[in-house]
């Protein structure tokens, strides 16, 4: 576990809080700022957390409340008064028990390689409020807040983008059509799923939906998925098995389609990728967002630093062409996180340090 440092020099009003997590900076930010995991770690383990309020947004409020054994409340509230998404949070901070005595706080999100470094600088209204803070037992109730959140971030959920691919780089042959939805020849990348599935294909496959909470594609590939020869109640996402409850699947895409052929278990969202991620999720919870494909899709949230892990499934086939994962001018750092053999694929799993196009 990860130590906390606090600082609180004699003297001044300040205190500074470092601590380092084994996670990216969207992860850190994403459980330490949804109102739905705050109360699981804000605050010292033995006082029960509630949360009122919690709208992280410039200009928006928070309001929460920790009670003891015996019922007595504690409140707190302040108000956030700057928000850049997994870089920085600007808020005011008020125990309404010394009420008047408003603390302004600062917390940066520093990306190293895929760890987080949070920092926390607060300015207290005098030396004295800062001094009575302290003594109130301050530095235990952090402490323990730090390794909550810890503890908890794994279980937040990931941004994963997981496709096959052939060895010289295409998840897709030419002629990719709403037969075709592999392309001429591409089925080949799909060995591992269907036709030469082995044990350790399967659980694979198990694990990754079991571990989803909402899938994302883009408009191609739902047009095939939605297509006369695409997915059916029985073959949908992770293969064959009911899709009774199957996780909801959001389309990027410029437009609506007038008619879809499978009914309600697709979300549209016409205004981008971070929209797109957003949605889903709010709706994945401490699963994963997937994003399946296709290669374009995939491409542009890798570039847009948006993915945590990249999921790659390398088929032993060479196309010679097609839709490429990458693309000329990519930059990227991974780190090796898992590999398994299969006969139809050598499924390898990164967690995505730095991207960039």
């Amino acid at each position: 576990m990860n130590p906390t440092t606090i600082t609180a020099l004699p003297g001044t009003p300040f205190i500074d809080v470092v601590r380092d997590f084994d996670a990216t900076p969207a992860q850190v930010f994403r459980a330490s700022t949804d109102p739905g995991l705050v109360s699981r770690w804000l605050g010292p383990r033995d006082l029960e957390m509630q949360v009122v309020e919690y709208d992280v947004r410039p200009g928006g409020s928070y309001r929460y409340l920790h009670r003891d054994a015996g019922g007595n409340e504690y409140r707190f509230h302040g108000v956030f008064h700057n928000v850049v998404e997994n870089e920085m949070v600007v808020q005011t901070f008020e125990f309404e028990g010394t009420p008047g005595s408003v603390s302004l706080e600062s917390m940066t999100y520093e990306d190293f390689g895929g760890r987080t470094r949070l920092r926390t600088h607060a300015i207290f209204p005098s030396i004295e409020a800062r001094d009575t803070a302290i003594a109130s037992g301050m530095e235990r109730g952090i402490v323990d807040s730090m390794e909550r959140l810890e503890a908890l971030i794994p279980a937040t959920g990931r941004v994963v983008v997981d496709i096959s691919m052939s060895l010289d780089g295409y998840v897709a042959a030419p002629g990719v059509d709403l037969t075709h939805g592999l392309g001429v020849g591409g089925e080949a990348l799909h060995t591992w799923v269907i036709g030469g599935r082995t044990a350790a294909d399967t659980e694979i496959l198990d694990n990754t939906v079991a571990a989803t909470g909402a899938v994302v594609m883009g408009r191609r590939t739902f047009d095939i998925v939605d297509g006369p020869d695409g997915w059916s109640d029985e073959m949908a996402y992770g293969a064959e098995r009911g899709q009774a409850d199957a996780p909801p699947v959001f389309v990027v895409t410029h437009s609506v389609p007038e008619k879809v052929r499978l009914g309600d278990r697709f979300v549209f969202v016409t205004d981008g990728l971070e929209s797109t991620l957003a949605k889903a999720r709010a709706v994945a919870g401490e699963k994963d967002v997937v994003i399946m494909g296709g290669g374009e899709v995939c491409h542009g949230f890798l570039a847009a630093g948006l993915v945590d892990v990249l999921t790659i499934h390398l088929a032993p086939v060479v196309l010679g062409g097609g839709s490429p994962l990458f693309a000329p001018g990519d930059e990227m750092r991974l780190e090796l996180t898992d590999s398994v053999t299969t006969p139809g694929a050598e499924h390898l799993t990164y967690r995505v340090l730095k991207t960039g196009a």
